[in-house]
This record gives structure tokens, C-alpha cells and sequence, in this order.
């Protein structure tokens, strides 16, 4: 819960609302709680700007917007970044497992085999814990694929 003490006055309601949707209760009371004077604004920037102006806007739907934030954190390295969209892909947008492995399998081709290894094997890690069933996934159907030629 956030501190009582919290001044919100100059953070957007809607981006309040809509980081609190996305990025959870919890990660968003420990920012608000551990905020100093030197990093409100920073704060009041990345709610009012990124998750009211971009979030909330409503033209691309959050599972895409998901999709999209893991492409771009992985493609910069960001892997702190990348298992926390991860997690709130999972958890909160609810990106269907077959797309999460389809962005993934685009990730590792487009950003390098390296890169793919590390995704790969964070992912796996935050599905462990968060005991996903794995079993629903359908295999991937490569039979249309001739790896022959």
C-alpha cells in the first residue's frame, strides 16, 4: 500500500491507473514509497508520459504493447527491464503463451543468437517460478518448412 504521505498531485490519474494495471500494486507502491525529491520528477515523467500518453491511449492493445516492449528490451539488453515485461505479459496483459514463443523466436532471429540464448533462458527461469503449465502450449508446426533446401 502506498504511503499516506505520498503527494500525487501532479502525477495523471490515468497513468497512476494505468501503471498500477499493468506493472502491479506491488511495483508501483515500492516506487512510490522509495521516491526521494530527487527522483519524483523522474517519476511523475515516466507515469504521466509513458503510461498515460502511450499506455492508456488505447490504439494498440497492451498484449501488442507487450510484445513490442519485450522486442525492444531485448534488442537493447535490458534484461532486468525484459523479465519484468516478461513477468506483467504473463500476469497482467495476459499475452497467450503461443505468442509469447512466436515474439521470442522473431527476437532471437532479429537480435542475434546471443541475445536469443538470454531471453531464452530468463524466460524459462520466470515460467518455473511462476509454475506455468507448459503443457498447453501447441507444438509449432514446421512441417511446412524444408530445412533440406
Amino acid at each position: 500500500m502506498i504511503n499516506k504521505d505520498i503527494d500525487l498531485k501532479d502525477f495523471s490519474p490515468v497513468g497512476v491507473k494505468t501503471r498500477r494495471e499493468i506493472l502491479g500494486d506491488e511495483w508501483f507502491d515500492l516506487n512510490m514509497n522509495n521516491m526521494t525529491e530527487w527522483d519524483r520528477y523522474w517519476q511523475i515523467f515516466a507515469t504521466n508520459t509513458n503510461w498515460h500518453t502511450t499506455w492508456a491511449r488505447g490504439t494498440i492493445p497492451v498484449q501488442t504493447l507487450s510484445l513490442v516492449n519485450l522486442s525492444m528490451l531485448a534488442a537493447i539488453g535490458h534484461w532486468g527491464e525484459f523479465e519484468h515485461h516478461f513477468r506483467n505479459a504473463l500476469e497482467r496483459t495476459e499475452v497467450p503463451l503461443p505468442q509469447l514463443r512466436e515474439i521470442m523466436l522473431h527476437i532471437s532471429q532479429y537480435c542475434g543468437m546471443a541475445t536469443g540464448a538470454e531471453i531464452w533462458k530468463i524466460t524459462r527461469r520466470v515460467l518455473k517460478e511462476l509454475n506455468i503449465d507448459l503443457s498447453v502450449l501447441p507444438p509449432i508446426d514446421s512441417s511446412n518448412v524444408n530445412w533440406t533446401k
